[in-house]
């Protein structure tokens, strides 16, 4: 799935998304600290020892015919109504996390590599990595300044009922501590854990242009990511302002 600096760069542009009403718009400003954890809070389960489903809300091989939000908020009632506009703003940022997730899997990680019928099986296992590093890095160097300490301020106070507060800030500070000034990126590392290569490895494949067009590009062109990323985010601005309107 797309890594907290993919979301958090998805986050940004909807801070400013003109398509999004003034009113809600301004309203996340307001509480930015809340929709920026509630942007990546579906992956604190890594360090909650969660199992994903309890986070995510559908199995990543399928996606679910009901938005993920739309089960999360069913199966934990206390989440809905939000307690405060900050829980609120949180919510707003966990639902466009879970489309985004939902779209990659349905297009990217289901139909282009899992079905997929290029390389072998595992060759496209790591590619599919790589590929997330790609977006990671890109995504990475398009944080504006003001986001790792206006992270750090996020407060949780039992705003996901699966999640305690302690992991949902530990997963702050983890996050937020790479991309402050002198941070150093854990992408690399995690992803070498994950797929059983060292991260000097994977450095070694982004690199060369001849592996990521021999590997990646010419399977999954630049034009299908723009495609699918395209899809994500207005799926996910679309999600957000759904769980908007049916949240008071």
């Amino acid at each position: 799935m797309p890594t907290p600096f993919t979301h958090l760069e998805t986050a940004q542009r909807l801070l400013i998304d003109p398509a999004l009403p003034d009113a809600v718009r301004t309203a996340l400003h307001d509480d930015c600290p809340a929709f920026l954890l509630g942007s990546i809070a579906a992956d604190a389960r890594t360090s909650a020892a969660i199992r994903r489903e309890a986070t995510h809300f559908y199995l990543q091989d399928y996606l679910p015919k009901t938005a993920a939000w739309r089960t999360m908020l069913k199966l934990h009632p206390s989440m809905n109504p939000p307690h405060s506009a900050a829980h609120r703003a949180f919510v707003a940022g966990y639902a466009a996390h879970l489309r985004i997730d939902e779209i990659w899997s349905d297009q990217m990680l289901i139909r282009r590599f899992t079905e997929g019928n290029w390389l072998t099986l595992h060759r496209r296992f790591v590619m599919l990595h790589i590929l997330l590093i790609y977006m990671d890095e890109r995504d990475a160097a398009r944080l504006e300044h003001w986001q790792p300490q206006t992270l750090l301020t996020a407060a949780p106070d039992r705003w996901a009922p699966f999640l305690p507060d302690s992991a949902l800030c530990g997963w702050r500070d983890f996050v937020a501590g790479q991309i402050l000034p002198g941070g150093v990126s854990q992408t690399l590392d995690v992803f070498g854990n994950r797929t059983g290569f060292p991260p000097e490895y994977l450095r070694e494949m982004l690199d060369s242009a001849e592996t990521m067009q021999n590997d990646l590009w010419a399977y999954i062109t630049p034009q299908t990511l723009a495609k699918v990323e395209a899809d994500m985010y207005a799926s996910a601005r679309e999600e957000l302002l759904r769980y908007w309107d049916e949240s008071h």
